[in-house]
């Protein structure tokens, strides 16, 4: 790789971040939508559910395709995907049009987000990886927590349909760019791994559905449990078939051989489950439980995404000179100590205090984060690069939904309240001792 990372991330961390927004955005437009096209909330919820799902099934087509078709051509094709569905969606006439309209954008972004990271870890190499990777991540962050923001802006000045059109003119311009910013690179011979493909999609997608549909009110019922069970024989089959395959499955196992990608892929699949329910449950418990409102718990996750975006850069820099392992420690233990502290939390406690908790726990999953990602590519030779991103993306997006579906269970299927009290945030407090456990396995790679 020639290019220089700066110049490359200039399209690339654009590309990603506008693909993550629109995981996000459209939750405030459901009550919109369900006005406007006269439907309910479950089938409006589907306009949501369609982008993870086609997201989810992306992510290995993706990487395959970057192997066989060149990365600059798979990254122009995931935009041109993005912006037409984006533009499909803002002029839906009916839920089920705007349902496969995201379909087709989920289609793109899903592709968008590992094809960023795989080229920036191949552009910044061992030596850069921390610093590069953190400030990357740094801005990614910002996607979750600005995509209501944007989104609830969007609704209320100009209408939802201006969500997607504003998602349809910024993908043209990085496409745009794109054009002119990415090199050519030569494709290689691979043969589509169909059975592949097939098995780690139906696992994938059931499994997120799955997951999805338990953290709704209906919980962990039988249909949640059977399409759980499905996705986990799925996930066994393709294990099987993939370690068989090798290099020529559509995701090679083999990454997981290399010393430190394990822990790493497991680290960040508790991140998921430690950072999605920050979301989704924090507002709740702002609200519900400390009787803030609306606009106090909304400003209350600012301080969060601020120690998130500090955090990241510092400590992707700080893990390319001294050991990753004990920053990934020193950030689970702050995680540790602040969700502690959150246990003991309600009505009476400070604004002040849950400012500086929420800037804690910020700061300790950004610690997490950025290190755990660049040892888990420094741990991985070239040729695995790009399966250690779709490995790592698969991992997040489970982790994520396993982690709201275990929340709502906490949280008895109903709304976050007094009753409930603080007795969920024993979910994240599990996940970051597992992350700070697992952070001892991580690779001891040489640094600079």
């Amino acid at each position: 790789m020639t290019q220089s990372v700066s110049r490359l991330a200039t399209v690339l961390v654009p590309g990603g971040l506008l693909a993550l927004l629109n995981t996000t955005v459209t939750g405030v437009a459901i009550p919109d939508l369900v006005a406007d096209f006269g439907t309910d909330i479950a089938t409006a919820q589907w306009v949501t559910t369609a982008y993870m799902l086609a997201a989810g099934i992306a992510i290995p087509l993706g990487g395959w395709a970057a192997i066989r078709f060149g990365m600059r051509n798979t990254w122009l094709v995931a935009m041109t995907l993005f912006t037409l569905g984006s533009l499909a969606s803002a002029m839906a006439p009916d839920v089920i049009s705007l349902s496969l309209a995201r379909v087709l954008q989920g289609a793109g972004g899903g592709a968008l987000e590992p094809l960023m990271l795989t080229v920036l870890a191949q552009a910044a190499g061992p030596q850069r990886m921390g610093r590069v990777l953190g400030a990357a991540s740094a801005v990614m962050s910002i996607g979750p927590l600005a995509g209501p923001a944007l989104g609830g802006i969007a609704v209320d000045t100009l209408g939802w349909r201006w969500i997607y059109f504003l998602s349809a003119a910024f993908g043209a311009l990085i496409f745009a760019r794109s054009w002119f910013v990415l090199e050519r690179s030569k494709p290689q011979a691979s043969q589509l791994d169909l059975v592949g493909l097939i098995l780690v999609t139906t696992a994938t997608a059931l499994g997120l559905f799955g997951l999805t549909h338990a953290a709704s009110p209906a919980g962990f019922d039988m249909l949640a449990i059977t399409m759980l069970v499905i996705s986990a024989i799925a996930f066994g089959l393709f294990a099987f078939w993939g370690t068989k395959r090798g290099e020529q499955a559509i995701v090679d196992l083999t990454a997981f051989k290399a010393k430190g990608f394990a822990p790493a892929v497991f680290i960040m699949t508790m991140m998921g489950a430690a950072v999605f329910p920050l979301f989704f449950g924090l507002p709740q418990f702002y609200q519900g439980v400390a009787g803030l409102n609306a606009l106090t718990a909304g400003l209350l996750m600012i301080p969060y995404g601020m120690g998130n975006l500090v955090v990241m850069p510092l400590a992707g820099w700080l893990s390319d000179r001294f050991d990753a392992r004990r920053i990934v420690w020193a950030g689970a233990s702050l995680t540790l100590l602040a969700f502690g502290v959150l246990l003991t939390t309600g009505p009476t406690t400070p604004l002040a205090l849950f400012a500086a908790l929420s800037l804690a726990i910020g700061i300790g999953l950004g610690a997490i984060a950025s290190p755990s990602v660049s040892s888990m590519y420094r741990a991985l030779p070239p040729n695995l690069v790009n399966a250690g991103s779709t490995i790592l993306f698969v991992v997040l997006q489970l982790g994520g939904a396993l982690g709201v579906a275990v929340l709502v269970l906490l949280m008895g299927g109903t709304a976050w309240t007094t009753a409930i009290g603080t007795m969920p945030f024993a979910a994240p407090i599990v996940a970051a001792t597992a992350i700070a456990l697992a952070g001892t396995w991580l690779a001891k790679v040489k640094t600079i």
